[in-house]
């Protein structure tokens, strides 16, 4: 029972790391069996409880069979976003300076 100075809620763990993509990703594809085809991994990460940002990179994995785990992160991996570039000061058009 929580303590009345923590206004009726447990306190959570702070020492707690947050967990790497890999770490998830292993945690919820434990109980596929492969060879696995890309529907089975997504299904199987779900019945996991895989958080949405993991369930959005499965969902990103392209339609084939995967014979392992270690191709299903490569998969995950290879298809990474990528970083979208961060306009600068230089490249921003700037108001009634255009084409002076």
């Amino acid at each position: 029972m929580p303590e009345p100075s923590e206004g009726g809620r447990a306190r959570r763990s702070v020492d707690r790391a947050p967990r790497t993509l890999h770490e998830r990703l292993v945690d919820v594809l434990c109980d596929v069996r492969y060879p696995a085809e890309r529907w089975e991994i997504i299904a199987g990460a779900a019945a996991r409880g895989a958080d949405r940002v993991t369930a959005y990179r499965l969902a990103r994995l392209p339609y084939r069979t995967y014979p392992d785990l270690d191709a299903v992160l490569a998969g995950v991996f290879a298809a990474q976003p990528a970083t979208p570039a961060v306009p600068t000061v230089s490249t921003m058009p700037r108001p009634g300076r255009a084409g002076s």
